[in-house]
């Protein structure tokens, strides 16, 4: 049976912080004690707007593959694998394999956006590997339109990120006015969150900053009146290993 799960932006966990300079909703907010909203292998997922420029001092992250899109602006960062400040501008991706360990901070610039998505690649593995720190600029993701629908792939093969997490695929699909359909793998769960604009997916009206997952099924159907911008990332239904919010 097909299954459909839709939180729109005031369902999400909101998040202030440094007094209001970051607001972030979550549609997959870090696992309580009480609940987890973490499947297949998606841990967390953030959205964060900058209402001021504020840094996240250094601190320590290890087994996760954790992914930052820079959606508007820009953010600079340290790492302890490369020990050097990098900047990264708006469509650039950040990309950290913690394996055994690594520290990090961010500052990320007044007026800015982005997101910032844990993947769980197997910590049995991960965490026996040295850390891995590698920054992708925009120019180093290609576009591809094809009559009224431009394709953003990020991960190899397609896009440029060499990646740890199996299964996964993320694109970025912007929409002129149109219906769309799109093949879906069965045994794979999609997530969608609507960056921009409004649209209809498989009948169901999805707002701006809304998350949407669908998963056991063959297709997807798109309809968008004027355009939209949407952010899917595509994971197993089944993870062959055993997760961290199962360990712990």
């Amino acid at each position: 049976m097909s299954k459909l799960i839709h939180v729109k932006k005031e369902q999400q966990q909101l998040a202030p912080l440094f007094g209001g300079a970051f607001i972030e909703n979550k549609p997959i907010p870090f696992p309580d004690r009480g609940r987890t909203t973490a499947y297949s292998n998606l841990f967390y997922w953030a959205h964060l707007k900058a209402y001021e420029t504020a840094e996240f001092p250094l601190h320590p992250h290890e087994g996760f593959e954790i992914m930052t899109f820079v959606i508007k602006g820009s953010l600079e960062h340290y790492d302890t694998a490369s020990q050097v400040y990098t900047a990264l501008y708006a469509d650039g991706v950040q990309v950290i394999q913690a394996g055994s360990g690594v520290q990090h901070s961010e500052r990320i610039i007044k007026g800015s956006e982005l997101f910032q998505i844990w993947f769980d690649p197997d910590f049995s593995k991960s965490m026996t590997q040295d850390a891995v720190y590698i920054d992708y600029q925009a120019d180093e993701f290609k576009s591809i339109k094809r009559d009224s629908l431009e394709r953003i792939s990020y991960l190899k093969p397609r896009g440029a990120i060499d990646f740890q997490t199996q299964g996964i695929g993320i694109e970025k699909l912007k929409f002129d006015s149109g219906h769309y359909v799109e093949e879906l793998d069965k045994e794979s769960t999609y997530s969608y969150y609507l960056l921009d604009g409004e649209m209809k997916i498989n009948g169901e009206i999805v707002e701006k900053d809304s998350f949407l997952v669908l998963a056991e099924i063959d297709s997807v159907d798109f309809v968008v009146d004027e355009s939209a911008e949407l952010f899917i990332i595509k994971s197993p239904t089944k993870v062959n290993y055993r997760r961290f919010i199962e360990r712990y």
